[in-house]
């Protein structure tokens, strides 16, 4: 970390307002990594709004203190400007504190899910900070770095040029408005779907796609439909392959078996006849009950995202494949998931801990489409899949999804392939229907109807996840 960097980010903790009792270095820890995240999302913020707002996005009114420092201001001689600014930033704060967004947010934010939070509204302001040298010398912060005591901080804070940071109070408390609004503007049900089906992910791309989501009117209707479907699947159980079976007694007999296990009326014949018996395995043997291996079947959804399933049909097929993928995890099947168009998308692995919720919610596709070459590439995938895996294919396309029958045909013999067909306002005309193993038709009055849509869709979910613990 650059000494200089080290030096101003930590002197800018001079400003900051919010204080967590009893969190210390705890804090300071989540304090610094959201601002390392947040520069790699090129947001290279005062470490002060970034301690103060993500402290009270996570610890909400009842956990943070807003509390001013003038003391220390009064001892390092802050301009009367500044104090002034600082006292609007302090009312903003407090504004922030009360919102109820904040009350509601609180509960389901991950720290990955505080930095894209953090970007949403602060991403504007940032760009507005007119500071030529706002990205001079940025580097990564290290948490022990801000372990320090008050003295230390004002130290630091006389140990660079402070207009800057003067400059970005100022731009603070002028826009407290905007940043207010934009605080308002979080959509808590997105927040609650992602704490619910995101997991720890915090990479550059994982980031992205986050702040994608938050940033996408069209992810709201799925995130909303998405939540109608979840509490009907959290209650699943996974089951456990592993059997009881015997230690010290036995279970069986058997043809097979060790020495030790012979039944003891075998001794009981001549040396000859035991022997030949020996030699064409006829001898008799006490077997106890063998566990089981749990074979899991690879469960791969694979939804279309062409312009033909936008509107209410793209709503309806990704809740669905998300609700799918997360009660599949939940039974302890192994889950894949795709989008395709005019190519396949690259295969997202999930896993209880990720289901890469943001990508699917985020997804946009402007690649036309193009089922030849899909399909065609598709089943030489599983055609490799098929050597080790035994795959489950779920389809989730619309009425005019037009597959060349014998391509069908060959996909149902590298897979189970369970068809999901979102109908347009037209009747389905798909030749290959009955190739399929398992159909499923939604058709135009289904959609028309919230009740019908909800029912409708757990229905699905339900029977394909039937399907695959049968």
């Amino acid at each position: 970390m650059s000494d200089a960097f080290s030096q101003r980010q930590l002197g800018t903790l001079l400003l900051s307002l919010v204080r967590l009792p009893g969190a210390g270095t705890v804090s300071m820890a989540r304090t610094a990594a959201w601002s390392n995240q947040l520069q790699q999302l090129g947001l290279h913020l005062p470490l002060f709004i970034v301690h103060d707002l993500g402290l009270l996005l996570t610890a909400g009114r009842q956990g943070a203190q807003i509390e001013p420092k003038p003391d220390a201001w009064k001892r390092l001689n802050l301009p009367p400007q500044v104090v002034s600014d600082l006292g609007r930033y302090q009312q903003l704060l407090q504004v922030i504190s009360e919102s109820e967004v904040v009350e509601r947010a609180s509960a389901h934010l991950s720290d990955p899910l505080v930095v894209v939070v953090l970007a949403k509204i602060l991403g504007d302001l940032y760009q507005r900070w007119r500071e030529p040298q706002k990205t001079v010398g940025t580097a990564p912060v290290d948490a022990a770095a801000l372990a320090a005591s008050e003295a230390e901080v004002e130290q630091a804070f006389l140990q660079f040029d402070p207009r800057a940071l003067y400059g970005f109070v100022h731009l603070v408390a002028t826009e407290e408005q905007h940043l207010y609004t934009a605080v308002e503007l979080i959509d808590t049900d997105t927040l609650r779907l992602l704490g619910a089906y995101a997991g720890g992910a915090a990479s550059s791309l994982a980031l992205v796609d986050l702040l994608a989501v938050l940033q996408s009117p069209e992810a709201n209707d799925v995130v909303n439909f998405s939540l109608e479907l979840l509490p009907s699947i959290l209650e699943t159980k996974r089951s456990s392959g592993a059997q009881s079976f015997a230690i010290d007694g036995y279970a069986s007999i058997e043809r097979r078996g060790s020495l030790d296990s012979l039944l003891l009326s075998e001794f009981a014949l001549d040396d000859d006849l035991f022997e030949q018996k020996f030699v064409d395995s006829e001898l008799y043997f006490y077997g106890h009950e063998k566990q089981q291996e749990e074979e899991r079947r690879l469960h791969y959804i694979l939804v279309d995202a062409s312009a033909s399933m936008r509107g209410v049909r793209q709503v309806f097929g990704r809740a669905v494949a998300l609700t799918l993928a997360k009660k599949l995890l939940l039974q302890g099947e192994r889950v894949a998931f795709r989008f395709f168009d005019s190519r396949l998308h690259d295969l997202q692995k999930l896993s209880p801990q990720d289901l890469a919720a943001p990508y699917v919610l985020g997804f946009k596709s402007e690649r036309g489409r193009n089922y030849t070459k899909v399909f065609g590439d598709l089943k030489e995938e599983l055609e490799r899949l098929r050597r080790t895996d035994e795959v489950a294919l779920y389809l989730i396309t619309h009425g005019q999804c037009h597959i060349a029958r014998e391509t069908v045909q060959a996909l149902t013999k590298a897979a189970l392939v369970y068809g999901i067909i979102i109908l347009p306002s037209s009747d389905v005309e798909l030749d290959y229907l009955d190739v399929l193993h398992r159909t499923q038709i939604v058709d135009a009055d289904t959609l028309r109807s919230r009740s019908k849509r909800r029912e409708r869709a757990l229905e699905l979910v339900r029977d394909a996840a039937a399907r695959a613990q049968g």
